[in-house]
């Protein structure tokens, strides 16, 4: 079979089976001789096989370069959460010395994170740059918008800063508190 689409992209094959059987989702036990199983949890977790994680991290300094095609980077990592994006944003977070370049990092953290980056939060809040402290509380914005945490985390952390000194700090943690308010009301008539 010709693989050639031309225009450049050449597709790779790809050993599904062996993919499939990597990732927990082929039981050959069962009685007929296979058992399957797939979700856009598994395609998730194959996509990011696939991909693997030097180009995911490679993806994250993409767009803290600013290069044209960086919002087409940003928008893949925000789709798949990758935890080596996530471990790459907070080490430019840690170590970069251009100010824009730990600030984009951290604007990109707030839309590819999960739960597992709740503990760096307070670090980018206790930050001296007031824009990546903004970009901090919107990662738990972001996380309780998108359902990431519950309302009951998610209210504990906004409370935390209440009183930071940053106005666009405690101007997000009212917006959040005013959202699990809401969500809380729409809950409790379910």
């Amino acid at each position: 079979m010709n693989n050639d689409y031309g225009d450049g992209f050449v597709s790779n094959e790809i050993d599904w089976t062996a993919l499939s059987r990597s990732l927990g989702l082929l039981d050959e036990q069962e009685a007929d001789g296979w058992g399957e199983s797939g979700s856009s949890d598994a395609a998730r977790a194959a996509i990011l096989e696939l991909l693997g994680p030097e180009t995911l991290q490679a993806a994250v300094d993409f767009y803290v370069s600013g290069q044209p095609g960086f919002e087409l980077a940003r928008s893949v990592l925000w789709l798949l959460h990758p935890w080596p994006a996530m471990e790459r944003c907070y080490e430019i977070f840690r170590s970069a010395q251009e100010p824009a370049d730990r600030q984009s990092a951290v604007e990109l953290l707030r839309v590819v994170a999960d739960r597992r980056v709740l503990n760096w939060v307070s670090e980018f809040l206790d930050d001296s740059d007031e824009t990546i402290q903004a970009w901090g509380i919107g990662i738990v914005d972001q996380l309780a918008w998108s359902r990431m945490i519950g309302a009951e985390e998610a209210q504990a952390l906004v409370m935390r800063y209440q009183g930071h000194q940053n106005p666009e700090v405690r101007k997000t943690v009212s917006c959040v508190e005013k959202y699990l308010d809401k969500r809380a009301a729409v809950e409790s008539n379910d």
